[in-house]
């Protein structure tokens, strides 16, 4: 037999002890993204305990599943402000679910049910549309699991949609993001943990630019440079301004406070801190969504991905 050992010692380190190498980075598909919107709008409002959104929550497994993604459905009872208790439900689409080190993607995909922000009173008890605040990030995270297919990075991912986020009243922050509340206390599968995690909302608008939320960069510095070290190196920093933003309680704040891990939230907000014009109106529609953000944002995701 031939004495092969004094070769190996020749060999990288990395070469001997190291797991799978990650496959090439790819690229996420922008056009894609866009006929999701496109799909999800056509469900119509999704408001928490709809027909709509259990159609919608049927639609986003049928795609986790075609892409490869092992999906698991949470269940909670939630009350929100205003209405009766209604079940709320949580989907994970889980990609490498044996690996130990992880990360995860989060969006809320329920809808609001009025449209509190139309100046006509007549329309403001109507449900949104919600294409961009709520479409535009489960559209994003289907869009990634499309792209983590056929290639990997060397964590897992977890793609988390979430439900009953945006059922709350305003000054009334706890009424707000109950699905995520449920699930940060009681994640699925149990003892969920991950190394980080960055959360999306509102990721689709024309001319969005995402500065650093007021949370994100207290407490989620380390997940903050991450994306904007993956942004240079694209080539994206526009979208990504370094400069501070309000503090928004969104799904990322219950995520951190639950799971103990940081939690980025990738969110439009205007120059002075404002949500769109379209934010909680009826022209909350595919009208303003950019494939250009899109990618932008996914992309950069990617980009995170495989530098860890």
């Amino acid at each position: 037999m031939r004495r092969l050992w004094p070769l190996l010692l020749l060999l990288p380190a990395c070469e001997l002890h190291c797991g799978p190498k990650a496959g090439p980075l790819p690229t996420f598909d922008a056009n894609h993204a866009y006929d999701l919107i496109l799909a999800y709008e056509k469900l119509g409002p999704k408001p928490v305990g709809s027909e709509a959104l259990a159609r919608a929550m049927t639609w986003i497994r049928q795609e986790l599943e075609t892409s490869g993604a092992k999906v698991l459905v949470q269940e909670v009872k939630v009350r929100p402000p205003v209405g009766p208790e209604v079940m709320a439900r949580n989907v994970i689409g889980q990609f490498d679910p044996d690996k130990k080190e992880r990360v995860l993607l989060s969006a809320h995909y329920d809808t609001r049910p009025f449209a509190d922000e139309e100046r006509d009173p007549k329309k403001q008890k109507q449900a949104v549309p919600g294409v961009n605040d709520g479409g535009s990030g489960t559209a994003l995270l289907l869009g990634l699991a499309r792209a983590l297919k056929h290639s990997r990075p060397n964590v897992g991912v977890d793609l988390l949609f979430l439900d009953a986020e945006d059922a709350g009243l305003p000054h009334q922050a706890g009424s707000y993001c109950l699905g995520t509340q449920a699930w940060a206390k009681n994640p699925v599968p149990a003892g969920y943990r991950a190394r980080f995690g960055i959360n999306f909302d509102m990721v689709g608008r024309i001319g969005a630019t995402f500065p650093i939320e007021g949370h994100s960069g207290a407490r989620a510095a380390s997940v903050v440079a991450k994306v904007h070290a993956a942004a240079q190196a694209l080539d994206l920093s526009d979208y990504f301004p370094r400069q501070s933003a309000p503090f928004i309680i969104d799904d990322h704040v219950y995520l951190m406070d639950g799971l103990g891990i940081p939690v980025m939230d990738i969110i439009h907000l205007t120059p002075e801190g404002r949500f769109p014009p379209e934010w909680h109106t009826l022209q909350d529609t595919s009208e303003f969504i950019s494939r250009d953000v899109l990618k932008a944002v996914g992309q950069t995701t990617l980009r995170v991905l495989w530098n860890e």
